[in-house]
């Protein structure tokens, strides 16, 4: 039985950060207010510009931070802490996201009553823009495509059969292509109502022409790697056309490079091939986002 007692044997913590020590101090104090003190904090700092400002110490928390003083991308991070932990399940954060209401313990004692699961979403909330990011649909859990990576709980053992991220998407998109790896594997995600989120989404360290650029490579990328080949053209055809339309719109061009880096990566990765049936696309596309 899953008890706030034995939780820490089940459960830890993983953070990634770069230059965001500010964030980080706060998401730090809330996981204090929401009493997770006993679990596995592993913080990884990405190459920083400066050490941590403040002293760890003085949280009444288990931390372990590992510095690295060159810079490899979130991702890879990410594949390190589910590397380096040793619970079955890993509650991944942003430097700048935080639980804030619900049980933790009922997310576990879900997710182990599914042996098809890879990961828990979470309802996401952004509490500067006042809007959900993720929202429940209903109040008991359901199957989902996806999951948002600023705060979710993934199955560990699950994650690292399949290899983790795909380290080659660099900076974002990975959790879509797990998921749809997953899928054709039998495992899902799902989405968890009784445990929220609250991500303030920091503008510290973002770099909105690098995100515009791989959001929309990685775009083409997961549809050459997973939509069905009778489908591919018109998706990407359509992909293409609403990344310009959006350059357009915020008055940048890093989609249109982006989407053009993706056509042109498509030979160099197209071994990353598992296109989905024109079954198992249907059933993909009928499940809510997150």
């Amino acid at each position: 039985m899953i008890t706030e007692q034995t939780l820490s044997t089940w459960v830890s913590i993983g953070i990634t950060t770069k230059n965001r020590w500010h964030d980080l101090k706060i998401t730090l104090e809330k996981l204090v207010e929401t009493k997770l003190e006993t679990l596995p904090i592993l913080i990884i700092d990405d190459g920083s510009d400066e050490p941590c400002p403040f002293n760890l110490k003085g949280f009444p928390l288990n931390i372990q931070l590992q510095r690295f003083t060159t810079s490899k991308g979130l991702i890879v991070r990410r594949n390190q802490l589910a590397q380096t932990m040793q619970t079955k399940y890993y509650l991944s954060l942003d430097d700048d996201s935080f639980p804030v209401s619900g049980s933790l313990v009922e997310a576990v004692t879900f997710a182990e009553s599914r042996n098809d699961l890879l990961c828990l979403a979470f309802p996401v909330y952004n509490p500067v823009m006042n809007v959900y990011q993720s929202q429940s649909r209903q109040k008991k859990p359901y199957q989902v495509r996806h999951f948002i990576g600023c705060g979710h709980l993934i199955h560990r053992p699950h994650f690292l059969s399949l290899g983790g991220y795909r380290e080659e998407l660099i900076h974002q998109g990975e959790e879509m292509e797990i998921a749809a790896r997953a899928f054709q594997r039998s495992l899902y995600c799902y989405h968890f109502p009784g445990f929220e989120i609250h991500h303030v989404a920091s503008n510290s360290g973002r770099n909105w022409q690098r995100m515009d650029f791989y959001g929309a490579r990685n775009n083409v990328l997961w549809n050459d790697w997973f939509v069905p080949r009778s489908l591919k053209l018109i998706k990407q055809s359509r992909t293409l056309v609403s990344r310009v339309l959006h350059s357009v719109k915020v008055g940048r061009l890093g989609q249109v490079k982006g989407g053009l880096a993706g056509l042109s990566a498509i030979p160099k990765y197209k071994d990353k091939r598992e296109s989905m049936s024109l079954e198992q696309f249907r059933q993909w596309q009928h499940l809510p986002e997150s």
